[in-house]
């Protein structure tokens, strides 16, 4: 009977033994594991910095393009600023109701703010280019009433400015 014993408590902790020593292992590898992918993390970046490097550089040009692009806020206060003087001083634009088209040429934003003057339903409307810190505005007026969508469609494609 004790050797019945025995062989149960023989299996028991030859399983116990096996299942530590897995659990040992297990616990080294998965330090092991983030040790040299930590490793191979900061050792790979730094090889592939250089790969990547060159895409990032050709992209590093990109991301410079992107910082002087206008907000929308700016172009409409580019618009506002460079219109208010030609109309009464009571002028009020609603900058929240502007609407900005990419136009087919340049300058290539078109800005049309709403505004209200002497019981007017009127208009600012200007071409703007160039940059936040440099805007280029080729068209900047005012009416005391909107434009007509046809003619803000030549204006997007850049036909009939001037008012020719």
């Amino acid at each position: 009977m004790t050797s019945h014993r025995l062989a149960p408590a023989l299996v028991v902790a030859l399983v116990l033994f096996a299942g530590a020593a897995l659990v040992g292992c297990a616990p080294e590898a998965s330090i092991s594991e983030p040790s040299p992918t930590a490793e191979q993390t900061s050792t790979s970046p730094t090889p592939s910095s250089p790969s990547p490097s060159p895409a990032p550089t050709t992209d590093s040009p990109e991301p410079p393009e992107t910082p002087p692009t206008f907000t929308e806020s700016e172009l409409v206060q580019i618009c506002i600023d460079v219109t208010t003087s030609v109309y009464d001083p009571g002028v009020v634009f609603d900058a929240s109701g502007a609407r900005i088209e990419k136009r087919t040429v340049t300058p290539e934003w078109l800005v049309l703010v709403p505004a209200q003057t002497n019981g007017y339903d009127g208009e600012s409307v200007c071409t703007i280019g160039g940059s936040p810190t440099d805007p280029d505005i080729d068209m900047s007026s005012g009416s005391i009433q909107p434009l007509p969508e046809e003619q803000i469609q030549k204006l997007i494609r850049g036909e009939n400015e001037g008012g020719e």
